[in-house]
């Protein structure tokens, strides 16, 4: 194995060293991405903004195709949270009871994997020997390789997911005798609470009950069980095997210098010796080779143990790192990725602030080159980055919202601000002409179906129709369409101005 280390040794470094700038970028990839992108849009003459600038053709909303798209390059790399959606983030992390841990980092799994390779590499070797008891010593190094690859995958993993399962078993077993010495609470998980929901939901409940909404109920020790079994088994094989293959060295040195000393002996062909000298050199030979022997597996013996804790003590690091870094929450690392870890809103968005204006600044100059472009010259270039993100972020709003059917709505009792189908508009025309030909039998059925009539006047187009259905209603039900009317308008507006004041807080400089 040594003389394999030695004949290839600057490719060992070499593949060292492309190991480590592979995981230094796979660290730090969503910055280097960005970095690649703006390198794309500002290298001079071919760079991306040059070949943009050459079309300003002005398309829907006033803006140009060109704009859309260094836009949208340069917005997959930012993240944009209102300080309410930071705050209900944060929170969840918090009654999760995951605030300040973080995923593991890629440095402890490198760190992980190098301690178990040279770990097991004696071992590998030993086991690539049986595979292969015939085989050259190259067979037996690419066995060794392979072993040692295999053994590092599982037991890297059986550790990472024993130690995170440790973890989410223990909080989950806490909360659960906390509930169990209350005796105030008769369900010990009162609902399952996702990430985008009001995190105030469950304020006014015991800790461990908010801890059990985001992290389960259920826990187990298996996978801790399994990692332990696997890593004690391991242990005490290696050690059996390499006490094993001493004996087997002893015995074959013993045989050795046994025939040595026959080769070496002037008498050993039948001539005649004194028996007082051959028992007496026999016995100091015996004693110098069981004193030697004796050494020899002393010295082993301690060698094989502590080579048995490095390796035990090696899976108790990999435990640990799943212990204490990853999550118990259910969806604590989304929140977390979200987030990026910041515990305050100003720290977030002072993350994000540079990336949005260098984005402004690129757009700037998209748009100058534009129009100092002959082709169309006289046109203006008036919007910015954050006008782009207005929209997006409008747009993505509007598909976050569903269409509920009428059935859900009355049940549920929220009304969808979504356009209204055509299934729904037929359903509704038939509620609204009853309800004129006969107002006082229809009152009942119009106090319930309040949501479609007015999804039914939002619907048409014509004003003109819009009022006859108004005028058509009994007078109360016309009331209350009429405020539902003012309500949705309010609800809207204040919509809009609260996404105006979250992007006004996240372009904050």
């Amino acid at each position: 194995m040594m003389d394999f280390i030695q004949a290839n040794l600057s490719t060992i470094i070499w593949w060292v060293v492309a190991a480590l700038l592979a995981v230094g970028a796979f660290s730090y990839r969503s910055t280097l991405e960005f970095w690649l992108n703006h390198w794309k849009y500002t290298f001079p003459v071919l760079g991306k903004t040059a070949r943009l600038s050459r079309h300003g053709i002005h398309g829907q909303g006033g803006w140009t195709d060109s704009e859309r798209t260094l836009c949208g390059d340069y917005n997959k790399f930012i993240s944009y949270l209102s300080k309410a959606e930071f705050r209900k983030r944060n929170e969840y992390l918090a009654k999760a009871d995951d605030s300040g841990r973080s995923p593991t980092p890629l440095w402890l799994m490198v760190l992980l994997t190098v301690l178990v390779i040279a770990e097991g590499l004696g071992f590998s070797y030993l086991l690539g020997s049986w595979m292969d008891r015939d085989g050259s010593a190259n067979t037996h190094t690419l066995l060794m390789v392979a072993i040692v690859l295999v053994l590092c995958v599982i037991m890297v993993f059986l550790t990472h997911v024993a130690g995170h399962q440790l973890y989410r078993s223990n909080l989950v077993a806490r909360c659960r005798k906390q509930w169990r010495q209350d005796k105030t609470q008769e369900r010990f998980s009162s609902r399952k609470v996702k990430l985008d929901e009001d995190q105030s939901i469950d304020d006014g409940e015991p800790d461990y009950t908010q801890v059990a909404n985001r992290v389960g109920t259920s826990h187990s020790y298996f996978m801790v069980g399994l990692t332990v079994a696997v890593i004690l088994a391991i242990a005490v094989t290696s050690t059996c095997m390499r006490w094993s293959n001493l004996n087997a060295e002893q015995t074959r040195e013993a045989m050795g210098v046994s025939r040595s000393a026959d080769a070496g002996n002037p008498f050993a062909n039948g001539n005649a010796v004194p028996a007082e000298l051959v028992s007496s050199q026999k016995a100091a030979d015996d004693r110098a080779r069981a004193e030697e022997s004796s050494s020899t597996r002393s010295e082993g013996a301690a060698a094989f143990i502590t080579l048995a804790i490095i390796f035990v003590v090696t899976q108790v690091v990999g435990i640990f790192g799943g212990f204490a870094w990853g999550f118990g929450g259910r969806e604590s690392r989304a929140a977390w990725k979200t987030t990026k870890g910041f515990t305050t809103f100003e720290d977030y968005n002072n993350y994000y602030a540079p990336l949005r204006s260098i984005a402004q600044s690129q757009l700037e100059n998209l748009q100058k080159r534009m129009a100092e472009n002959a082709d169309i010259s006289g046109k203006t270039f008036s919007k910015t980055f954050r006008d782009y993100v207005l929209e997006q972020r409008a747009l993505s709003d509007l598909e976050a919202d569903p269409v509920r059917t009428p059935s859900a709505k009355a049940s549920t009792g929220v009304v969808s601000e979504a356009a209204v189908t055509k299934e729904v508009r037929a359903e509704t025309a038939p509620i609204a002409t009853n309800l004129v030909a006969a107002p006082a039998a229809a009152e009942e059925v119009a106090n319930a179906s309040i949501d479609r009539i007015v999804l039914e006047i939002e619907g048409t187009s014509d004003v003109t129709r819009k009022k006859a259905l108004i005028y058509g209603l009994a007078e109360p039900v016309r009331t209350q369409v009429i405020d539902e009317i003012k309500a949705r308008k309010e609800r809207a507006e204040q919509a809009k101005n609260a996404l105006e004041s979250q992007l006004d807080d996240l372009f904050k400089v």
